[in-house]
């Protein structure tokens, strides 16, 4: 009889030990998996803070290069065509042949023209006129420019009542906008282009559409090497820096839709 008691407690003592023993162990598991895990998701963490970082100095540095841009234009370029102005004008004063005087006096307006095209590309450059005129006077400012020199069709449409979405986002996403307008025009051979703006009380939205001849969306982003796919995922991950989300659709012969939607919560309204 002693002897079974004996062996029983034994027996409770191993199957106690082993139970305690398989706690620990699954305990320990647990532990060391949610370690690892965390331990990634600080990893993950830190490299999309590292290349919002870098995204958020690329974005300063080419904000810089532009007013940069915009003040030798106006300094430099701006100040030599006033100089030829007056000069024509004295020309035109001292010449007698009619002929020769017409042909001064056209030359004159196409140096007035661009005097007048460079003062709003310098506008257009210059971050500052985002944040004096807001954002849809600078995209409209933006696309009169393009619409003044006779190639193309520019449009622009509001919805909602708007409000402010703060100097950060609107500038990331008028550099942006100009950015699309840009490759339309350059690379997609554009002529028409529609910009929509939609304020709603929780959702901001802007699409750009053009009428291009478009493009393989999908194989152009499978292309990591080429250099349109890498400025599409730039494009999307500036969206993505003020908290935005940007869809591209396009296809071949159908021009190109670019559709940028932030929440109003992560705006600086």
């Amino acid at each position: 009889m002693d002897f079974n008691v004996e062996t029983a407690a034994i027996f409770l003592s191993i199957t106690i030990t082993l139970l305690v023993l398989g706690v620990f162990i699954i305990l320990f598991a647990f532990l060391f998996q949610r370690r690892q895990t965390q331990n990634r998701q600080d990893k993950a963490a830190m490299q999309a803070a590292f290349q919002q970082e870098i995204l958020q100095t690329q974005l300063e540095v080419q904000n810089l290069t532009m007013q940069q841009l915009g003040r030798e234009l106006h300094d430099n370029i701006g100040q030599l065509l006033s100089v030829l102005r007056l000069n024509l004008n004295v020309l035109e004063e001292t010449v007698e042949d009619e002929g020769t005087r017409g042909q001064i006096a056209e030359s004159n307006q196409i140096v007035e023209q661009t005097i007048a095209d460079v003062r709003a590309l310098t506008k257009s450059l210059d971050g500052d006129f985002v944040k004096d005129f807001g954002f849809i006077d600078s995209l409209s400012h933006e696309l009169q420019r393009i619409r003044k020199t006779r190639r193309y069709q520019t449009e622009i449409t509001t919805s909602g009542t708007p409000y402010s979405l703060g100097y950060q986002h609107e500038i990331v996403l008028f550099r942006i906008a100009q950015e699309v307008i840009n490759n339309a025009l350059k690379h997609a051979a554009a002529t028409t282009l529609t910009v929509s703006v939609m304020y709603e009380p929780t959702n901001f939205e802007i699409t750009i559409q053009d009428n291009g001849k478009g493009f393989d969306f999908e194989g152009v982003m499978k292309n990591g090497m080429s250099k349109s796919g890498a400025g599409l995922r730039n494009i999307q991950r500036r969206a993505e820096l003020i908290g935005g989300k940007c869809t591209i659709d396009s296809q071949k012969g159908l021009g190109t839709t670019v559709t940028i939607s932030i929440q109003r919560t992560q705006t600086g309204d």
